[in-house]
């Protein structure tokens, strides 16, 4: 009876229902949606599979899917765009950037976003004068791409090109311009950023590890999963010169920071990846992630050793920005 009361649903209906699950990570669900819509031969069927296979951390099928939606519909533009973003996010960056074009090509595709994603590609393969030129197109057409987001993007590229004034420049733009951000998330996100490239400025031109690490320690506060942030942190940190392990880290502690809708003090968890001789010293190396008040209160609850590494910075690789809350005694 399920599956013929499922068929009545509007195409429009299972997709805001896949959204949905999507959000909830309820990736199983998004898939068992997605499978409907590809039944009723709809298009976003594709993107809702893909979504839900890379949430569940299978890229290449993730990719797979979104291949033969574009195979199929080569006119829906967010196939392209998806398409773009996975195979950026595993390395394949030239197909990346052909995606991203073709993608750019279809009708009503928002011209200035393909041209800000282009630009990431750039720079993640660090051809940073292709991706200014990208950011500049972008900053010319109809702009719906804000403006902090666009100069943040930029100050990244020229900071990487050594072109400091003009680097610093944006970033002031960017700050200046924060507040035309609505959504919360992608502004603390932003300002966060600025934050971290205002850190990597002082690190690359002036050689100041100690005012590098302080800005990056900002950044943080606002957005613990800044990669930028916490990239800039490893780099002012030892080398680790013998084989040394990466541990994957669950560290508890007690947040007394207030919380909405959580009585505080809490207890909480928290997961981090570290290179590190020691869990002691992995701990030390994760306590500027933690807002202050906490920071006393963390200690090491498991310790597991990921993998070797030898010859790169010690320090956080990552982290998840989640938290594990509980109360005292449970």
């Amino acid at each position: 009876m399920g599956g013929s009361m499922l068929f009545r649903k509007s195409p429009e209906q299972l997709m805001s229902e896949a959204e949905q699950a999507l959000e909830q990570l309820d990736f199983r669900k998004a898939s068992r949606i997605a499978d409907q819509l590809l039944r009723m031969n709809h298009t976003a069927g594709f993107e809702y599979k893909a979504r839900a296979l890379w949430g569940m951390d299978q890229p290449q099928d993730a990719i797979a899917v979104l291949q033969r939606g574009v195979a199929v519909a080569p006119q829906v533009w967010i196939l392209w765009e998806y398409l773009g973003h996975y195979l950026s996010d595993i390395g394949r960056y030239g197909e990346a950037l052909e995606a991203f074009r073709n993608g750019m090509a279809c009708d009503g595709a928002p011209q200035d976003s393909f041209l800000y994603n282009l630009a990431i590609v750039y720079q993640r393969m660090g051809e940073h004068e292709n991706a200014l030129q990208m950011l500049d197109q972008a900053g010319r057409v109809i702009r719906k791409l804000p403006v902090p987001v666009l100069e943040t993007a930029r100050a990244y590229s020229l900071i990487h090109l050594q072109r400091y004034a003009e680097a610093e420049r944006a970033l002031q733009h960017a700050q200046r311009t924060l507040d035309t951000l609505s959504d919360p998330q992608m502004r603390l996100s932003t300002e966060a950023s600025t934050l971290a490239y205002t850190g990597l400025i002082y690190h690359k031109r002036d050689h100041d590890s100690t005012l590098a690490r302080q800005y990056a320690e900002r950044a943080l506060r606002l957005d613990k999963e800044n990669h930028d942030a916490i990239a800039l942190i490893r780099a002012t940190n030892p080398i680790a010169e013998k084989p040394t392990p990466l541990w994957h880290i669950l560290v508890e502690g007690v947040w007394d920071e207030p919380l909405e809708g959580v009585r505080t003090p809490i207890g909480f968890f928290a997961n981090y990846w570290v290179v590190a001789d020691t869990p002691d010293e992995a701990l030390e190396y994760i306590r500027p992630f933690e807002p202050p008040s906490a920071r006393a209160s963390l200690k090491v609850s498991e310790a597991e050793i990921e993998d070797t590494v030898q010859g790169e910075p010690k320090g956080v690789v990552r982290t998840h920005g989640g938290y594990i809350f509980f109360q005292e005694g449970e």
